[in-house]
């Protein structure tokens, strides 16, 4: 067939058109974008003019531009304003109150986020004659997860009631929720679960029942950076479904449909130097106890984690391999320490067989299991550092293989002829904990996606083969 001049070139055109616009920013799915503010000041009366400032608001690659913003200043679902470009708003309360404060934003994909900051007016809460000052500490006020924060209020003073009579209260996460009711007593020690800054609010209140408040903002940091992946919620098959072959077992059986929520896990197993970091973090005792659990059998000769009188440490050379030997109760510790928990076995398999981006493959991430999992045909009877191997569908990685992983589930090994649709938990009691993904100590048939194994939560026969990831909600 012939062409003229002209329609080569319109051809040519739109060849070019076509993929200049496959390379732009918008092919890629935009994480979640960053909704952030802070209120300016965070106490004060009827005649204070708080300044709301969300100007470090991005969206997930992190860009401020065309970031729409709307505000509810009592967080009472009626929004105060329209969408705007501006990033800040200022507004005067009438009455007093301790009030929550909405921000949502929008960027220009149409992603959503939100957040909300808690401020008080009136109360006393901007001192005022009559009133009892308001003063506290903490210490240290930046710190980690899992660290132990000292608030310290001894400072309160008023004129007429005796330091002894004064009352504290404190809301140690910001969040309009008071963690400690009218005391005397005025320390208190508080420990964060999550990483962020948090708005630490002190009320001292006298004799007289006079009001006054404070605030101190408290950063909290991870000792451990670790990356998670988004799986979007959907409905599978879970069991012994056909790619999985000849070598199910009856406890995979009947194959049966599950629906689960979003949610996010960890793109790689957790390493030994995360955990012993964990270890340090947490002042775990040198045999691996804390608070009387045993958190990891650090006694084994193979045990990578070791304790050189002080502190914690990878061995050399396994500083990036998953860790082993850990329990079921540390594994808890460990995703509580960094925000999040332990995966449910449901939302376990449904990652592993590549959530709705699935292929069907038998392991995960592929049919050849060499490509994506350390099994006792390829790996030397040893862990590997995390990573080396093909990810799965979703980009995360040895969920076949390396190391079998601790689910939240108590095991029922015939949990699936009543297991529930929506979001299954595992039975409401047992003796063993679910175990996921085989290692690299069996062979193929128990590295495949459906294969289940169980453990003793505290010292499972398999302690030298177990490890695990975190989910978060």
């Amino acid at each position: 067939m012939n062409y003229s001049p002209f329609s080569l070139f319109v051809f040519l055109l739109m060849g070019l058109l076509i993929f200049s616009g496959s390379c732009t920013k918008n092919s890629t799915t935009p994480p979640p974008p960053n909704a952030v503010f802070v209120v300016l000041p965070n106490t004060g009366t009827t005649e204070t003019t708080f300044v709301f400032d969300a100007s470090e608001c991005t969206d997930g690659f992190g860009s401020s531009n065309d970031i729409k913003i709307r505000w509810d200043y009592e967080n009472d679902g009626d929004w105060d304003t329209e969408w705007q470009e501006s990033k800040t708003e200022t507004h005067k309360y009438d009455t007093d109150g301790y009030y929550s404060v909405g921000m949502q934003m929008v960027d220009t994909y149409g992603y959503y986020g939100w957040v909300s900051r808690s401020l008080l007016v009136g109360l006393g809460g901007g001192g005022g004659p009559g009133s009892p000052s308001a003063t506290f500490t903490v210490t240290p006020s930046e710190g980690n997860v899992g660290s132990e924060f000292l608030f310290d209020a001894s400072g309160v003073s008023d004129d007429e009631t005796p330091v002894g009579d004064l009352q504290v209260r404190w809301d140690f996460n910001g969040n309009s929720l008071w963690d400690e009711d009218w005391s005397t007593t005025k320390t208190a020690s508080y420990q964060y679960s999550e990483e962020g800054n948090y708005n630490a609010i002190m009320q001292v209140k006298d004799g007289d029942g006079n009001i006054s408040s404070t605030s101190r903002t408290v950063v909290v940091s991870s000792l451990v950076s670790i990356e998670f992946v988004n799986v979007e919620g959907g409905t599978f098959s879970m069991g012994c479904t056909a790619e999985q072959g000849s070598a199910c077992e009856e406890d995979e059986f009947p194959v049966h449909d599950v629906t689960v929520s979003s949610f996010s896990l960890t793109k790689l197993e957790v390493t030994n130097t995360e955990f012993a970091e964990f270890l340090n973090g947490v002042n775990c005792g040198s045999a691996g106890y804390l608070n009387d659990e045993k958190y990891i059998h650090i006694e084994s000769d193979t045990c990578q984690v070791r304790h050189d009188g002080s502190v914690f440490y990878a061995r050399e050379d396994t500083e990036q391999r998953p860790v082993i030997y850990v329990t079921w109760y540390g594994a808890t510790a460990f995703c509580n320490w960094v925000g999040g928990r332990l995966p449910t076995e449901a939302e376990w398999e449904f990652a592993a067989r590549g959530g709705n981006k699935s292929n069907g493959y038998r392991y995960s991430g592929s049919n050849s299991i060499n490509t994506v999992a350390w099994f006792s045909d390829n790996a030397d009877l040893k862990n590997h550092d995390v990573g080396t191997k093909i990810a799965n569908e979703l980009g995360i990685y040895d969920m076949s293989g390396n190391v079998r992983e601790w689910c939240s589930d108590w095991f029922g090994y015939d949990y699936y002829n009543g297991s529930p649709v929506d979001n299954p938990q595992g039975p409401e009691s047992g003796i063993y904990r679910v175990l996921r993904g085989g290692s690299f100590w069996v062979n193929a048939a128990d590295c495949r996606i459906a294969d289940r194994y169980w453990g003793f939560p505290e010292d499972t026969f398999y302690k030298y083969e177990v490890g695990f990831r975190v989910a978060k909600d």
